[in-house]
């Protein structure tokens, strides 16, 4: 048996598309700030690759700004709303499961005198009678991402954007999307979000790619990082052309396969089906994303079990990449969730790709339910 990989959320798997973009970028080595030929082709190739983000995210081109990846892209968003914002007003309003690239920066606003105001996710949903009671008072921005990476569960932002209309305010809202985008059926997030960020390689592109997606209503956002101005000065530094034209492509395949979210919930209902009498815990919310299960095993520690299914060539995960050394000291996102410490720490993180088949997904209950057997 080779590698079974069931760590999607984590980094997919590249789709040959991408890959082929990017070996075609490569001999584009021009910079794409230049004028002479070499550059005009890598240039062209970005322009290429913003069009079918664009078009995957259903924006004008103009739109979208590549940075290096959704870290960035997070960082870019939330330190330039709040200096544009902070004169107005000093709450943020954001949720208390958001990856830490908004959580981290968040608190260093609150070391400045902001005050971050982080909604109730438990059960994977949000609270709109809280959200609608946080907007009594002026309101800076809010921060709330479509989807989370550990749970999976899905958050209403367009219920999000109803509230606040009833309420008047005219903060922008920021989405984190790099979980949910291209995951949800028809989403429509540039309808009621102001700013978006999205991540190449959480769609079958390469690391080293993501995009900020800027509505029309935001203006005079300052840059992040400084110098040669690139991206219509928002995001100085010579542009990774191979992993943007990479990420285009990506987008573009996803954004085409109209079986891909069917495919993936199959394999998803698939797992749960034959999990559902072994005794081991499934946490799945009200709303979720097709391509990500989280499960307990009683009685098993999270290290023991992703031994036992490594030492087997199955890749899964104990939660976001981004957040093992949260982890240190505990889950603040599957303690938000409302999971007790014995199942966060028996916790286990499954997220598929269009990669695995049902034959996969086989072998891997199989190898769970022997795991569920080293219970202590």
């Amino acid at each position: 048996m080779g590698i079974l990989y069931f760590d999607a959320a984590a980094t997919a798997p590249p789709v040959g598309e991408a890959l082929e973009a990017a070996g075609q970028a490569y001999t584009a080595y021009g910079n794409p700030s230049s004028l002479h030929g070499e550059g005009l082709s890598a240039k062209h190739l970005v322009d290429k690759a913003r069009e079918q983000v664009a078009s995957a995210l259903r924006c004008k081109p103009e739109r979208i700004t590549f940075v290096s990846g959704g870290t960035e892209a997070n960082n870019q968003a939330i330190f330039g709303l709040a200096k544009i914002r902070g004169k107005r007003a000093k709450k943020i309003i954001t949720t208390d499961s958001e990856h830490p690239s908004v959580e981290e920066p968040m608190k260093a606003l609150e070391k400045e005198g902001f005050t971050v105001v982080r909604l109730s996710t438990k059960g994977g949903v949000l609270d709109p009678d809280q959200l609608k009671a946080e907007l009594r008072e002026p309101v800076a921005f809010l921060s709330i991402m479509r989807a989370n990476n550990e749970t999976g569960a899905v958050y209403d932002l367009a219920g999000v954007r109803k509230v606040m209309t009833l309420c008047g305010t005219d903060a922008p809202l920021h989405c984190d999307g790099v979980q949910g985008f291209l995951k949800i059926e028809n989403d429509r997030l540039t309808s009621f979000c102001d700013l978006v960020t999205l991540s190449a390689h959480k769609i079958g592109g390469l690391k080293g790619a993501g995009a900020l997606y800027i509505s029309e209503k935001i203006r005079n956002l300052p840059p992040y990082l400084l110098g040669g101005g690139q991206e219509n000065g928002l995001r100085s530094g010579t542009e990774n052309v191979p992993a943007i034209a990479a990420f285009g492509a990506a987008a573009e395949k996803a954004a085409k396969d109209k079986e891909r979210l069917s495919y993936l919930a199959s394999l998803r209902e698939k797992v749960v089906g034959e999990l559902e009498d072994s005794g081991i815990r499934l946490h799945i919310p009200p709303v979720h994303l097709p391509n990500i299960l989280h499960i307990s095993i009683p009685g098993v520690l999270s290290s023991w079990a992703l031994n036992f299914l490594s030492a087997k060539g199955i890749c899964v995960s104990a939660g976001s990449a981004c957040s093992a050394r949260e982890k240190k000291k505990g889950n603040r996102v599957l303690s938000a969730y409302g999971l007790p410490t014995e199942e966060i720490e028996t916790s286990l993180r499954i997220s598929f790709d269009i990669s695995n088949t049902e034959e996969d997904c086989a072998l891997l209950c199989e190898a769970l339910r022997e795991c569920a057997k080293l219970k202590r």
